[in-house]
């Protein structure tokens, strides 16, 4: 349960730099980028 929850932190923390990412580029639709991490 613990690495389940280390992982999830893992995660958020990669989206967020994803989003600051797609912020920088000015892109409109970061949805692809976010669905695809989602899936892992």
């Amino acid at each position: 349960l613990d690495y389940l929850f280390h992982l999830y932190e893992q995660c958020r923390e990669l989206l967020i730099q994803v989003q600051n990412i797609a912020k920088e580029r000015g892109e409109k639709c970061p949805t692809k980028v976010t669905n695809q991490v989602f899936r892992y």
